[in-house]
């Protein structure tokens, strides 16, 4: 009963910070599950997806209510992701990943800087006030940045809006605030098929999951809430730090 009980007290704290930045949490989920419960690395990574399933559901709920998700955008990009991920996986199994994790980790301290760049030159704006018209010239792309995206979401373990965000800030320039919305729905599409693999591996423990997720629920509405009363720079800003971090990570 006390595992249950820390699994949801630290469920609301990473569902916060996912909602916030727009990410899956895998990259929090994962390494509390193996360090406070125990779990080896595969029921890790799959009980993590039930938990970024159901913290998904909530951040995409309360952004759907702030109307910032552009969905139609989201699909797209999703396709070319999952697409990605397919090699990914096998490139996994085949091949060592120290060299894309090298070159992954450069690339995402190039957007973080560019991110915090872009952030401090523009002159604040209200995410509310900007008409949601992204280049179409662009889109693809942002198309082919998702496909890699996934080839490297699936062979290293990264993902979620870690990913997302940037490009859609970067390639399509869309505002942080509906790019942190329409990541949390790209999410939501992602977790629901890599649940239902690793599901029917046995890669999942489901009460670890479940209650990581039902305080994850509480934790995203919060999170979302407090991006929506952020301001864009700062937000860009935060994510551009939170990037970094990662790719650390990744190099170390």
């Amino acid at each position: 009963m006390y595992d249950i009980l820390l699994a949801v007290v630290i469920g609301v704290l990473i569902g916060i910070i996912a909602a916030f930045f727009g990410i899956g949490g895998g990259v929090l989920f994962v390494p509390t599950l193996v360090l406070f419960f125990g779990l080896d690395i595969k029921q890790a990574t799959g009980t993590s997806l039930l938990a970024i399933f159901i913290t998904a559901i909530s951040s995409t709920y309360a952004y759907f209510r702030q109307k910032r998700i552009m969905y139609s955008l989201g699909v797209i990009l999703e396709f070319s992701t999952i697409a990605g991920t397919v090699i990914g996986a096998y490139l996994a199994v085949v091949s060592p990943s120290i060299y894309l994790r090298i070159a992954f980790s450069i690339v995402l301290i190039f957007a973080s800087l560019n991110m915090i760049r872009k952030a401090l030159r523009k002159t604040e704006v209200k995410s509310d006030e900007v008409k949601m018209k992204y280049n179409r010239k662009n889109l693809i792309w942002a198309i082919i940045a998702s496909f890699f995206a996934g080839i490297a979401s699936a062979c290293l373990g990264i993902g979620g809006g870690v990913l997302k965000v940037p490009i859609l800030c970067l390639v399509l320039q869309i505002p942080i605030h509906y790019a942190v919305a329409t990541s949390c729905f790209m999410i939501l599409i992602t977790s629901f098929s890599g649940v239902l693999q690793r599901g029917l591996y046995g890669h999942v423990v489901y009460k670890y999951g479940i209650s990581l997720g039902i305080g994850a629920i509480a934790g995203a509405q919060i999170g979302a809430r407090l991006a929506k009363k952020t301001k864009p720079k700062i937000l860009s800003i935060l994510f551009g730090i939170l990037l970094i971090i990662v790719a650390l990570r990744l190099i170390i």
